[in-house]
C-alpha cells in the first residue's frame, strides 16, 4: 500500500512539473491577475467606492441649481378667523386652498459651492488611486501564491528524486545482503533513508497541494483538482546590474504608485475643507420668488340686486323715502378666484454672520487639524514606500548572492555525491556515508530553488513598484 502512494504522488508530481501552455485550463500569472481583478471583493468594494464618490460631486454640482418647489394647501377655519383672501372676519366655518410654485438660489456663501466642488473632485481621483492600490496589492498576493507553487513543485521534484535514488540503492543492496556481499545492517540503514525519503515526498507534495489551495481560494474559484497554472520559464541574471539603484526606483515609484499619489490628493482635498469652513465668515446672499394663488369659500359675488324703498319721518313728522337694494350672494367660483388671486413676491436676502458660539471658528481648526495630519499620512507614505524598496532591493541582492553560491554549492555537491556512489558501489563507502553526501546535496538544491525564487519575487516588486506589469 504505501508503495502505491508514493507511486501515486510521484505520477501527480510528474504530471504538475511537464503541464504546458497548452494544456486546457492551465492558468498563466496574467490569467489569475485579471480574474482576481473582476471578482475580488475588495476590488469591488473599492470601486463602489468610486461610485459614491462621483455621485458625491454630482451632488455639489447640482447644489448650485436653483431650488424649485410646489405647494398645496388645503384649510379648514372654525370659529372667528380672517379670511385670508377677503381680510375680513368671518364666524362661520371657512374653507380655503392656496396653491403656489417657489423657488431660490444662493448666489454668495463665501466661495463655499465652489470649494465643495473642488474637493469633491480631489476625492474622486483619490478614490480612483484607492481602487488602483486594492489592484496592487490583490495583484501582489496573488503573483507571491504563483509563485509559492512553483517554489513547491521543484521542491516535490527534489524530493521525488531522493527517493527515486534512494529506491534504487535500497534494490541493490537488498541484493548485495542476499548475496552475502553486505551485512543487513546496510540494507536496514538504506531502508530508513528511503522512509525518510517518501516522509519528506509526502510533506513536500501536501505543500504544493497547500499552495494550489491557497491560489485558487485567492481567486475565488472552487478548490479542484483540475487548476493548474503555466510554468514559465526563468532566467536569473548573473550580476546586480539589471537592477535599478534603490533611489532610482524610488522617484519613479513616487510617480506611479497610486498609495503616495492618491495621499497627495487626499491633502489637496482636506484643504479645500479649510477653505469651505471659512466661507462660514462671510455674509451669504439669496434670491427667492414665489408665484401663488389661492381659493376661499368665504368669498362672494352679488348674482342680484332687488330695488326697495325705505320711509323715514322727521321730527316734524315729515316723510321721507329712502331708496335701497336687497342684495342675493354666492360664493365667487374657484376659476375666478385662481385668476382674481395671482401674486408674486421676489426677494433678496442676506445673512451676516455675527455670533455662532464660535461654531465656525471651531470647523476651521478641526479642518486645518486633518489637513495637518493628512500631511503626516503623505510623509509615512512616502517613508514607507522608501523602505519596502530598499527591503525588496536588499532582498533581491542577498537572493541572488545566495543563488549564486548556492549554485557553485549544488555544483560541488553533485560531484562529491556522483564520488561517493561510485565508492559505495565498489563497496569502499557505507550507506551511512552515501545518505550524508545525498541529504547535502539535496539540501543545497532546496536551498538554490527557494534563493531563486525570492530572488525572482523581489524584482518582481521592484519592477512592479516602477509602474511595470507582474509578467514572466
Amino acid at each position: 500500500m504505501r508503495r502505491l502512494i508514493i507511486a501515486m504522488l510521484i505520477l501527480l508530481i510528474c504530471w504538475v512539473g511537464t503541464s504546458t501552455a497548452q494544456e486546457s485550463g492551465n492558468w498563466s500569472l496574467q490569467k489569475c491577475i485579471e480574474h482576481a481583478k473582476t471578482n475580488n471583493i475588495q476590488i469591488k468594494q473599492s470601486k463602489l467606492g468610486i461610485d459614491l464618490a462621483r455621485e458625491n460631486l454630482r451632488q455639489s454640482k447640482a447644489n448650485t441649481l436653483p431650488s424649485i418647489n410646489a405647494r398645496m394647501g388645503h384649510n379648514y377655519n372654525f370659529g372667528r378667523t380672517v379670511d385670508p383672501f377677503t381680510n375680513s372676519f368671518v364666524t362661520e366655518r371657512l374653507q380655503s386652498s392656496n396653491f403656489s410654485l417657489n423657488g431660490s438660489v444662493m448666489l454668495f456663501e463665501g466661495f463655499k459651492a465652489i470649494n465643495t466642488i473642488k474637493r469633491n473632485k480631489y476625492n474622486l481621483e483619490a478614490s480612483s488611486y484607492d481602487l488602483a492600490k486594492t489592484v496592487n496589492d490583490v495583484s501582489l498576493m496573488v503573483s507571491a501564491g504563483y509563485l509559492q507553487i512553483l517554489f513547491n513543485q521543484e521542491i516535490a521534484e527534489i524530493a521525488q528524486s531522493q527517493v527515486k535514488i534512494t529506491e534504487e540503492q535500497t534494490n541493490r543492496t537488498r541484493k548485495l545482503v542476499e548475496a552475502g556481499n553486505l551485512a543487513k545492517g546496510s540494507l536496514l540503514d538504506i531502508q530508513a533513508q528511503l522512509a525518510l525519503d517518501e516522509l519528506n515526498l509526502v510533506k513536500a507534495s501536501n505543500q504544493l497541494e497547500l499552495a494550489y489551495m491557497n491560489l485558487q481560494q485567492l481567486l475565488y474559484l472552487d478548490v479542484s483538482k483540475d487548476f493548474d497554472i503555466v510554468k514559465p520559464l526563468v532566467n536569473i541574471p548573473d550580476n546586480l546590474e539589471v537592477l535599478n539603484t534603490v533611489n532610482q526606483v524610488y522617484e519613479t515609484a513616487l510617480t506611479v504608485q497610486p498609495q503616495i499619489l492618491g495621499a497627495d490628493l487626499k491633502a489637496q482635498g482636506l484643504g479645500k475643507d479649510i477653505a469651505i469652513a471659512r466661507s462660514g465668515l462671510y455674509p451669504a446672499l439669496s434670491v427667492g420668488g414665489s408665484y401663488g394663488t389661492g381659493y376661499s369659500d368665504g368669498r362672494k359675488s352679488i348674482t342680484n340686486a332687488t330695488p326697495t324703498f325705505d320711509t323715514l319721518y322727521t321730527i316734524a313728522g315729515d316723510g321721507v323715502i329712502f331708496p335701497g337694494f336687497d342684495y342675493t350672494y354666492e360664493t365667487t367660483p374657484f376659476s375666478d378666484q385662481i385668476k382674481d388671486n395671482l401674486n408674486q413676491t421676489l426677494g433678496f436676502y442676506l445673512t451676516i454672520p455675527i455670533f455662532n458660539g464660535f461654531q465656525t471658528k471651531a470647523a476651521i481648526a478641526r479642518a486645518k487639524i486633518a489637513f495637518e495630519n493628512q500631511q503626516y499620512n503623505v510623509q509615512l507614505e512616502r517613508l514607507q514606500l522608501k523602505e519596502d524598496i530598499q527591503k525588496a532591493f536588499f532582498d533581491a541582492q542577498a537572493s541572488l548572492k545566495k543563488f549564486r553560491a548556492s549554485k557553485i554549492s549544488v555544483s560541488s555537491l553533485q560531484e562529491a555525491f556522483n564520488y561517493s556512489k561510485q565508492r559505495l558501489d565498489a563497496g569502499m563507502e557505507t550507506v551511512v556515508e552515501f545518505n550524508d553526501s545525498k541529504n547535502k546535496l539535496a539540501k543545497s538544491k532546496s536551498e538554490l530553488v527557494q534563493s531563486k525564487y525570492d530572488f525572482i519575487y523581489k524584482t518582481k516588486i521592484l519592477e512592479f513598484y516602477q509602474g511595470k506589469s507582474l509578467a514572466f
